[in-house]
């Protein structure tokens, strides 16, 4: 599946939170991203291609600051793609962006989920980081 192809299914996250809810202990953390019910099943094969080409390189997560206060951009790096995915413009809570910082200060290492999607197919992202990102110039 193209990165564009995963990039505009997964634009469709409607909450992001974080949960500690797995019975496996190495699922803990993990950064969820949440979708309504609607196209489960094009969420979840985007996903899994997603975690099928990032399987055997290191996967980094960043969560940018925008000019809006209380939103965010998502992007998954992996040397398998030639670009990041990027997921743009969703809302995260002061809480909840606390939590994940505060969650990153103990390991960068954190679990990337869908609520769809089985916890099997979920990625491990070797590093996280909640940052400013560059405003590109068009």
């Amino acid at each position: 599946m193209d990165r564009l192809v995963i990039e505009s299914i997964l634009a469709d996250v409607d909450e992001i939170y974080l949960s500690n809810d797995s019975d496996k202990a190495e699922l803990n953390p993990s950064i969820i991203l949440g979708f309504k019910a609607g196209n489960s099943d094009q969420i979840i094969s985007a996903f899994e291609a997603l975690k099928s080409v990032a399987q055997d390189d290191n996967v980094e997560l960043i969560i940018c600051r925008t000019l809006v206060s209380g939103i965010y951009d998502l992007e998954i790096k992996t040397d398998a793609l030639d670009e990041p995915v990027r997921i743009l413009n969703k809302v995260i809570s002061a809480e909840l962006l606390s939590a994940i910082e505060s969650q990153l200060q103990k390991s960068k290492k954190i679990v990337l989920g869908t609520n769809v999607s089985e916890e099997e197919n979920w990625i491990l992202v070797n590093a996280a980081q909640v940052k400013e990102c560059a405003i590109k110039e068009g």
